[in-house]
């Protein structure tokens, strides 16, 4: 890797930390998240997860993706963040590093998955036959009830991931209950990945999240900083009264606006340091992962409505940002040139 990687990582890292969020429990959170994460790992989240994963991960590896966010009624089918992020790392993990991707969910927010994988030039196939062929991942479900703590060791087992990389997945709080970002208890029926984290520190195995209100799985590094910043961080609005910040905790925190902005910037900065640019999609793929991810029945989750956008940010905002990345990767990369003047 000749990437300067701390520069690449500090470009991208401004870039995704943008604030975009109207007045409410979400506002103004942002950037302070950001810099709580950025002082615990005392470096670039995103250079610390390039390294990490290049080098953990090799040709044939599995890396597993969690992502979904679950509300019966509100998002049947999860919501437009996470399931197109988590389309992009697998994109850049099959094609960059030859990895396996297997993504995660609860089984009603898999079409989504699925359809934003397709939408980005990857085939979905069952994990034996993503095995052998070229630019393949998996989709599989993940139990949405206590059971979940078994599956994690029986799927660490017989997989052998690598890495694990969870987008936009809610975690639980001081007294096992997940919340929404205002305040409200995640209803029955999410994936409980907080027990494939915990079983994978356990095993050393590497550990990324990647969220952006405190509430997702990987914030619990820096608990007590969302419990100050976070509204309804230290006292929730249900009878559990412990809050919305998160204590499950991964080894590497990457703070974004939006949790598929995070993936992209994680995507770009795999596709600068490998030297294949279009590790990281452009901007037209954004918009076609999106409309694909909605047609299959994500709900932007700021609005519940089945539109091209993401968190209440229309559609071209995210292809910008996706283009964006693109020139950073491109001038990181570039061989450089004297001008006589």
């Amino acid at each position: 890797m000749d990437v300067d990687l701390s520069n690449l990582a500090r470009s991208i890292e401004t870039l995704v930390t943008i604030e975009m969020r109207e007045p409410g429990p979400s506002y103004n959170v942002i950037r302070r998240l950001y810099e709580a994460g950025l002082k615990a790992q005392a470096s670039f989240p995103t250079e610390l997860a390039i390294r990490g994963l290049i080098s953990a991960v090799g040709k044939g590896d599995v890396v597993l993706i969690t992502t979904g966010a679950y509300v019966p009624h509100y998002l049947p089918k999860g919501e437009t963040d996470g399931p197109t992020g988590a389309a992009s790392l697998a994109h850049a993990l099959s094609l960059g590093l030859g990895a396996i991707p297997v993504i995660l969910s609860g089984e009603s927010c898999a079409e989504p998955i699925v359809a934003s994988c397709e939408a980005i030039g990857l085939a979905v196939r069952p994990l034996e036959i993503a095995r052998k062929i070229p630019f393949a991942a998996a989709v599989e479900p993940f139990p949405i009830d206590e059971t979940a703590g078994v599956r994690s060791r029986e799927i660490l087992a017989a997989m052998q991931p690598k890495a694990i990389i969870s987008v936009e997945a809610l975690g639980v709080n001081g007294e096992g209950v997940a919340h929404s970002s205002t305040g409200m208890p995640a209803m029955e029926g999410r994936a409980r990945f907080e027990h494939l984290i915990s079983a994978a520190r356990d095993a050393d195995i590497l550990t990324i999240g990647i969220g952006d209100n405190g509430n997702e799985i990987g914030f619990g590094l820096i608990v007590e900083d969302v419990r100050s910043i976070k509204p309804y961080g230290r006292e929730c609005r249900c009878p559990c009264g412990g809050g919305i910040a998160t204590v499950n905790a991964c080894d590497i925190l990457i703070t974004a606006a939006v949790s598929n902005w995070g993936a992209y910037g994680l995507s770009a900065g795999l596709a600068a340091a490998l030297g294949k640019p279009n590790l990281i999609h452009d901007g037209a793929t954004e918009i076609r992962m999106i409309d694909a991810c909605a047609r299959a029945g994500a709900a932007d989750g700021a609005t519940g409505m089945y539109t091209v956008s993401v968190d209440g940010i229309p559609g071209p905002v995210h292809s910008h940002i996706v283009d964006m990345l693109r020139v950073i990767v491109r001038k990181n990369t570039a061989s450089g040139w004297k001008r006589d003047f």
